[in-house]
């Protein structure tokens, strides 16, 4: 039973429950706000159920570097901002205090391990709903931490609030990230700069800027987030706008060589019709892939040339699927056994990666094996690559080639937005990007990697009729809708620029 606290209800109010605490997102530690209404809030709720037993926690010892009602205000703020996304988001935080370290270059707010205090104090409260973490085994699917959402109540304190959004602000922190351990449990461990480091850490501030300066977003959505499916089949907000579009640099397994993906924004959690339909600076885009981008690197480092179609085997490998399909399911697998460690792993991944419902899920290890084969066999050079888990190697080396293409089109003053293998640009801009992917590749791994656009680009077409560049230009034209325009108007008035789209390069 919990302690009951000075000012709190009784401790043994029954307490709320978390409905689905997978669906999540981890507590942000770098949001931070001055908005009367949230700060009045937090005071309030301090007065309330703190004040007493938090002032002679701090009369003496050393002070914490952001005093305790600060680091609630950070907490409840990010309670609201998840609330605001979707009612049904918890927040990942660990519980373990020795997780929280307030001198740590991932902890740009100072907050500390009192901060689960707070959270505790808030459950006896009735004001926040938890749901305790799980550790099964190192690297284990159940392990997961703690998870965190608004109770009733304060949901109801929320809905009275006018609160202006602009003013919770994202504060500057670190980029460069290297982690350690797998999966929910994996965790940011700190490092000594080098001058690889303090490279990367200008790149991606450059781009970061950059990205700050543009205003990116979908003209039809009236509310700023997306709605899609997890992998559970269960309905789940995206949220769009300019806090969610913060890029960072993650390592893993304490290895600045494996991984080293840009990850964080907004447009990475969504699918490629969904990303068709995104304008950068009120401009429609183009998204340009690198095809078979993995199996193509391999191919570069070992010298060899793969076949037109590698993915294109023999049918009859998946029951009662035309070829299309097929070859969407021998692409899928192909790109987890890279990233899997056997063939039994690999084999559970698959089937685990399938949407809800597919009758793929039922396959058995010894049918997935066969087309395992079947593709070594297709591209023999690649065989012992396969369920060897190459795949977070071959992850540096497309982080790699996507930081050059950073690097060159931040130069130019060109927001381009990556997805890991492919990159959005506007469609003005399409054949600066083409070339740009292109030479990256190149200077990462000595060749050119085949490119697919998945639209035209306006720049393609200079030498058609004016009519023709016209219709197109229509055609591609979106109607923008109240929402879209309002929260261009607010992003106008807080950067204080006036948005200009891109013209097409002459």
């Amino acid at each position: 039973m919990q302690q009951q606290l000075q000012g709190d209800e009784p401790a043994n109010k029954k307490q709320e429950a978390i409905f689905d605490p997978q669906h999540s997102r981890p507590l942000s530690t770098t949001i931070w706000t001055e908005d009367p209404a949230l700060v009045g809030l937090v005071q309030d709720i301090w007065n309330q159920h703190f004040a007493t037993g938090e002032a002679e926690k701090q009369k003496g010892g050393k002070k914490p570097r952001r005093p305790y009602i600060e680091q609630l205000r950070v907490l409840v703020t990010d309670l609201y901002l998840a609330w605001q996304e979707d009612p049904l988001l918890c927040l990942g935080m660990p519980f373990s205090e020795g997780a929280w370290d307030s001198q740590s270059r991932y902890n740009p707010l100072g907050l500390s391990k009192h901060l689960v205090v707070l959270v505790k104090q808030l459950q006896v409260a009735g004001l926040v709903r938890v749901s305790a973490g799980s550790f099964v085994a190192p690297g284990a699917k159940g392990n997961r931490t703690g998870r965190i959402q608004a109770s009733t109540e304060l949901q109801k304190r929320f809905e009275v609030l006018a609160v202006d959004g602009r003013s919770i602000q994202v504060v500057p922190s670190e980029c460069v990230i290297l982690k350690e351990g797998e999966g929910d449990y994996s965790r940011a461990v700190e490092y000594q700069d080098t001058d690889n480091t303090l490279c990367m850490r200008q790149v991606l501030k450059a781009y970061n800027d950059l990205l700050a300066q543009t205003f990116i977003d979908i003209p039809t959505l009236e509310q700023p987030w997306v709605v899609r499916q997890d992998n559970r089949g269960k309905d789940i907000r995206v949220a769009v706008g300019p806090r969610h579009q913060l890029v960072r640099r993650i390592f893993s397994r304490g290895s600045w060589e494996m991984n080293g993906r840009f990850y964080g924004p907004w447009w990475q959690g969504l699918n490629s019709k969904l990303r068709s339909q995104i304008f950068i600076n009120d401009t429609p885009t183009v998204e340009i892939d690198f095809k078979a981008m993995h199996i193509q690197i391999l191919a570069a480092q070992q010298g060899v040339e793969l076949p037109p179609d590698p993915y294109e085997l023999p049918p009859g490998q998946f029951p009662d699927t035309d070829p299309d399909e097929q070859r969407r399911l021998v692409k899928q697998l192909v790109l987890t056994a890279l990233n899997a460690k056997d063939t039994r792993s690999a084999c559970s991944a698959f089937r685990e990666g399938l949407e809800v419902g597919h009758p793929g899920k039922h396959l058995k290890n010894t049918t997935l094996q066969k087309t395992i084969d079947a593709f070594s066999e297709h591209v023999p050079a690649l065989a012992g690559s396969l369920c060897s888990d190459v795949g977070i190697r071959l992850m540096f080396t497309d982080s790699q080639i996507m930081e050059w293409v950073i690097t060159h089109c931040t130069l130019l003053g060109l927001p381009v937005l990556t997805i890991h293998d492919s990159a959005i640009i506007p469609y003005t801009h399409s054949k600066v990007l083409a070339e740009a992917m292109k030479q990256a590749a190149v200077e990462v791994v000595g060749r050119e990697i085949p490119l697919e656009a998945k639209a035209l680009g306006l720049d393609t077409m200079q030498d058609s009729p004016v009519h023709v560049r016209q219709d197109f230009q229509t055609w591609r034209e979106t109607e923008r809708c109240e929402g879209y325009l309002t929260r261009l108007k607010e992003w106008e008035d807080t950067t204080g620029r006036e948005l200009v789209p891109f013209s097409m390069v002459r």
